[in-house]
């Protein structure tokens, strides 16, 4: 089975990001990793330099266990990773939908790509897609929400 979401203490993530302000920088870093029972948490940092506002930093947990991967409360994707399972974790919906996308971003092209697509609210707030590489992780974002639509992609790994 493919890890699409690789939790290795020290690995960083770096995106570009695009909305309709300008162009900007996404990056998340991987500060610790345990292991307790059935479940993997990592501790991270994310920063966002985004056209017009200052740096943004935070941190967050991202847990992996019996039923997916989720970021603090909020799922990326649910267990079991097949095409058809999903997940409903108010305002998304999201869904796998193939795990044998093909995807190309600055930071290289990518196959047997997971792409978990996401509607947010219902559809009525907009909807989005993900791209996950096997042993890379999150490689592609494109959101389409009707208050601000965004882009990421890779563009570096570490780790």
């Amino acid at each position: 089975m493919s890890d699409f979401f690789p939790l290795v203490k020290g690995a960083v993530r770096e995106y570009a990001t695009e909305n309709s302000r300008g162009a900007g920088t996404y990056k998340v870093e991987v500060l610790d990793v345990s292991t307790k029972d059935d479940a993997t948490t990592a501790e991270c940092r994310r920063t966002l330099n985004l056209p017009g506002a200052p740096e943004a930093v935070s941190e967050f947990t991202v847990t992996k266990d019996a039923v997916g991967v989720h970021v603090g409360e909020d799922f990326e994707f649910k267990n079991p990773v097949k095409a058809g399972t999903e997940c409903a974790s108010s305002p998304r919906r999201t869904y796998i939908e193939t795990l044998d996308a093909a995807v190309e971003t600055p930071g290289g092209k990518f196959k047997g790509c997971m792409r978990v697509a996401y509607l947010i609210a219902e559809g009525d707030g907009g909807s989005g897609e993900r791209f996950y590489a096997p042993g890379v992780g999150l490689v592609k974002v494109v959101e389409n929400d009707e208050g601000e639509p965004f882009t990421y992609q890779l563009v570096k790994r570490v780790g």
